[in-house]
């Protein structure tokens, strides 16, 4: 199977395994002889263009519906469902950096709701799937990075296991390590790495299952994503009680740098929380500012079934379940209509359902607000950027092969020996700044 069929099958997915049959977030496949037929007969009529861009992408023909949908664009900046198409091809065919470019792109324009929507939706996705590439190409390039000392600032944290009996509270692995993250976040002297980049990478070493809490695989786990020191931790419930254990790890010699550990009633859970990671900041020898003492006292919210109802939320995304993400993140706002974190992860999570369940809208294109010059500038500079040597990555969770091809001229440069989501970032500014002829 072609890489670029299987990259996107599996992206729409929202994982690296395929599966048979029509898949969500695609359009019914159509006769692509005869509209290659009528558009030859008609090269100049958008409608047609656009109707063959879409059927090659049903048909996983990724790289012709790029190429139909980048003509289209050239003859008009403002058809806004060419872009659309133009970013759902790159992704189909793993070019990560050029379909955010793409869609950023998009977003800058005046397009209508739905179109906006689905657009942000594919982003959240994209985002998803991102993470998992680096996953792979991490693990694929583990030799090289364990030669390489991890920035000892940089903290990952891993999802605490729970050795209680009641599976009701297990979904609060990915609730306790959020928070803890956020927490740690709002020390200025150190950095931390996503949630989401964590649980994608052990998901892919196939250590989410495992139940393991030792230092080794905390430190393994440390290198690949770049993190000097990691919090390691698991929490158990008993009756209206609950304990959480943590210990911070440094990914340079799997030692241990701090520990912390704290019990009370289960409806004291923040505090318990809170108390651990003072504890681990205290041993760290990291001192607080006043400030950055107030910002981790906060709770994210008061109401304890609200937060195990984020925590679903957040095992079910972790899942490629945004439907019921959104369901669970929504009822915890209800709940707690305070809690910010839930109704935030609503929204992302309700767009990435939209975006992954339907095609794109058939809107009527709409006017940039930006100058025309700037799509095309930016199909020029994706067009022209420098290939990125073949790669090959295998995908732990699914054994699937994937490899990247040297030969395409179209794809931007991306992973560890390119600037990667950086170097589309930087497309975008020089390309936003352009100023009006």
């Amino acid at each position: 199977m072609r890489h670029g069929k299987l990259a996107a099958i599996c992206l729409v997915a929202l994982n690296l395994g395929c599966a048979a049959g029509p898949q969500p977030g695609r359009p019914a496949p159509a006769d692509v002889a005869a509209l290659e037929a009528q558009v030859a007969r008609r090269p100049d009529d958008p409608a047609l263009a656009l109707g063959l861009a879409k059927a090659y992408y049903a048909a996983d023909r990724f790289a012709d519906a790029r190429r139909v949908a980048g003509d289209l664009l050239r003859a008009n900046t403002t058809n806004s469902a060419a872009r659309a198409y133009l970013g759902l091809s790159y992704e189909g065919l793993s070019q990560f950096d050029s379909a955010r470019a793409v869609y950023t792109d998009l977003l800058t324009s005046r397009i209508p709701g739905r179109l906006r929507r689905f657009v942000s939706g594919r982003l959240a996705l994209l985002a998803r799937e991102e993470l998992r590439f680096a996953a792979l190409q991490a693990i694929a390039r583990e030799s090289s990075l364990v030669r390489t000392p991890p920035d000892p600032n940089t903290v990952a944290v891993m999802p605490f296991r729970y050795s209680g009996t009641d599976t009701t509270y297990r979904p609060l692995e990915r609730g306790l390590a959020a928070i803890v993250v956020t927490d740690l976040g709002r020390v200025s002297r150190l950095r931390l790495v996503e949630r989401a980049r964590v649980q994608v990478l052990l998901d892919e070493l196939k250590l989410a299952e495992s139940g393991r809490v030792d230092p080794a695989t905390g430190a393994r786990s440390g290198r690949l994503v770049g993190a000097g020191e990691v919090v390691e931790g698991q929490f158990t419930t008993g009756p209206d009680q609950v304990r959480i254990d943590a210990t911070v790890v440094r990914a340079a010699d799997a030692g241990v740098a701090a520990a912390g550990s704290n019990t009370d009633r289960l409806r004291a859970l923040f505090d318990v929380e809170k108390a651990v990671v003072f504890q681990l900041l205290d041993k760290l020898g990291i001192t607080l500012t006043p400030a950055e003492r107030v910002a981790i006292s906060e709770r994210p919210t008061r109401d304890l079934e609200a937060f195990l109802l984020y925590s679903r939320g957040l095992e079910a995304e972790d899942r490629g379940d945004f439907t019921t993400a959104t369901e669970d993140y929504q009822r915890a706002a209800r709940i707690d209509p305070a809690f910010r974190a839930a109704a935030q992860q609503a929204v992302v999570s309700q767009g990435a359902a939209s975006a992954q369940a339907a095609p794109p809208p058939d809107v009527a294109s709409a006017a940039p607000e930006v100058p025309a010059a700037t799509t095309s500038t930016l199909l020029t500079a994706i067009n022209g950027a420098v290939p990125t040597g073949a790669v090959v990555l295998q995908s732990v969770t699914t054994a699937a092969t994937i490899v990247l091809p040297a030969s395409d001229p179209n794809r931007l440069c991306e992973g560890a020996a390119c600037d990667g989501p950086g170097r589309a970032a930087l497309v975008g500014t020089v390309i936003i700044i352009i100023k009006r002829p």
